[in-house]
């Protein structure tokens, strides 16, 4: 028989041997996959797999995300269409809610237990896409798989203590108040711990503003850094730039940075506390509780003096890398990549302490555009089309100066009839750090698309220095930090290959976006070099 002669027999194998694998591949890839985004022919699929339920409404009216581009659709400035939005936000907060599980039984079978769960998500998806037909209201890209909130339901009802893991340098962003209530519906004694993660990157005197907004908001908090736990367990040491003039400060117990130890003796002790009270509350009833638990949780604590506490959070904001840093050693996968972890995972410290990971979930919110949530790096950003605008949050959160320190280049001047204050351009900064790296493609044009994604990813790191202060007061010491102490050993750096003649670079820029003003950047910078030697 020749080598490329095959029988029928064979031939019908073949065929049905990769349909088979490829319908596996597809169901796997349905329940494993984390997706923010749906489109029209997956709601109608998702319709035609379950008929009873009807089908929510997709708006499909485009969204203008930019409100500082100056130009309203009803001719109001950006000022009052921030001041209407927040008061439609004030409005509506109340419906911006974590799915919960539905009621349920030991005696249910599978099938009733799943239609159940499938109608109760349908409905808060509906819920949700009212609130976007509200021309009003930016409702941020959310979770939309189901598999991925029952693994988020497993981990609240099992763990005793649920930590909320956030970026330190804008905790509110990351936290979700909505899920500290779900867990006090599924069980009053349950608390919600805040583990603001990356307090090396915060400096010591925002820090102690953010201790008096928990303290005053009543929010049980802890700092830690999991990259400097991480080392710690290597045998390695990380010098922090922020914290060497405030050690005496970082002393105290509400400012401290935990290490590996503490951080497990305090999660222990937090939830042991929460195990006794349960224990000795004469009015808990199991059965009252608007979620019946599965009684692992319940029954497990109270038999024995194993404790569970469950890691919830954003993608990206450090619970895998806590995680290993609490283990000893890598347990789960980390990546800069959202959603890497898939699957909620169980992790046995002691025979006192379990650990219990679940996978990063995007919590619907209104406090933020797609384009933050790019920046912040929730969103992967290998996927972004759109660069300018992720790169503009950047711009107008990181001063004007840090960019010329960190990269070694030179921004164009704002125009004397501009606000001399005003944040760079997201096009100035991406063509300056084109012009100094030799980005360009194969047609000749600056890169941008490769300097924004190398932008962001400094911005996400830490090369960047940038934090958000608590509510009602102003971001002033980003000014006095040793801009240069703060660049991440670990991130690359090619400042010292910076073209030497930097000015002729921009010059021929210019024909490529005339709009932006690069013409006038040669004189600007010999004026601005001529005032400094005066």
């Amino acid at each position: 028989m020749g080598k490329n002669q095959k029988t029928g027999v064979g031939r019908a194998l073949v065929k049905q041997h990769n349909q088979q694998s490829k319908e596996n591949g597809r169901l796997q890839k349905k329940v494993l996959e984390s997706f923010t985004e749906i489109s029209d022919i997956d709601a109608i699929i998702e319709q035609a797999e379950h008929p009873q339920h009807p089908l929510f409404p997709t708006p499909h009216r485009p969204i203008n995300l930019d409100l500082s581009s100056g130009i309203g659709t009803n001719g109001m400035t950006p000022e009052e269409m921030r001041k209407q939005q927040k008061r439609e936000e004030a409005l509506h907060a109340s419906s911006l809610r974590v799915p919960r599980r539905p009621l349920w039984s030991a005696g249910m079978s599978v099938e009733e237990l799943d239609d159940n769960e499938r109608q109760a998500f349908l409905i808060w998806r509906r819920n949700l896409a009212r609130l976007e037909e509200n021309e009003k209201l930016v409702l941020t890209p959310f979770e939309k798989n189901l598999d991925i909130w029952r693994q988020l339901w497993r981990v609240v009802e099992r763990s005793d203590l649920l930590v909320m893991v956030v970026d330190s340098r804008d905790p509110l962003f990351y936290r979700c108040p909505d899920l500290e209530a779900y867990a006090r519906d599924v069980d009053k004694h349950k608390h919600t711990l805040l583990l603001v993660n990356k307090a090396d990157l915060l400096p010591t005197s925002a820090r102690e503003k953010w201790v008096e907004y928990f303290c005053a908001h009543n929010i049980l908090y802890i700092f830690w850094s999991a990259k400097a736990a991480s080392a710690a367990v290597e045998g390695k040491i990380l010098w922090s730039p922020l914290e060497a003039d405030d050690s005496g400060r970082n002393n105290s117990p509400d400012m401290k940075i935990y290490d590996r130890d503490e951080l497990l003796a305090r999660l222990q002790s937090e939830a042991e506390e929460i195990v006794q009270t349960r224990k000795n509350s004469t009015s808990f009833d199991r059965g009252s509780s608007n979620i019946q638990t599965s009684g692992e949780n319940v029954a497990g604590s109270s038999s024995s003096n194993n404790v569970v506490v469950g890691f919830v959070g954003y993608p990206n904001v450090g619970k895998s890398s806590t995680i290993n840093a609490l283990v000893g050693k890598k347990r789960t996968g980390v990546t800069s990549t959202p959603g890497k972890t898939k699957h909620f995972q169980t992790l046995i410290i002691s025979d006192k302490l379990t650990l219990c990971d679940c996978p990063g979930l995007v919590f619907p919110s209104f406090s933020s555009s797609r384009y933050e949530m790019i920046a912040c790096g929730v969103l992967p950003i290998d996927r972004m089309t759109e660069h300018r605008e992720a790169v503009q949050i950047v711009a107008d959160k990181v001063p004007r100066h840090v960019f010329e320190e960190i990269y070694k280049i030179s921004l164009p001047k704002p125009k004397p009839y501009e606000p001399q204050s005003r944040p760079p351009l997201a096009s100035e900064l991406l063509r300056a750090y084109c012009a100094s790296r030799g980005y360009v493609t194969a047609s000749g044009v600056p890169d941008e698309t490769r300097a924004a994604r190398q932008i962001l990813k400094d911005y996400i790191d830490g090369k960047l220095p940038h934090y958000e202060m608590p509510p009602g007061m102003s971001n002033v010491e980003l000014d006095s930090v040793n801009l240069h102490d703060s660049v991440s050993s670990g991130t690359e750096d090619v400042d010292s290959k910076v073209a030497p003649d930097f000015e002729h670079v921009l010059d021929d820029l210019n024909s490529f976006d005339i709009a932006n003003g690069l013409a006038s950047n040669k004189v600007t910078i010999k004026m601005s070099d001529a005032s400094q030697s005066q």
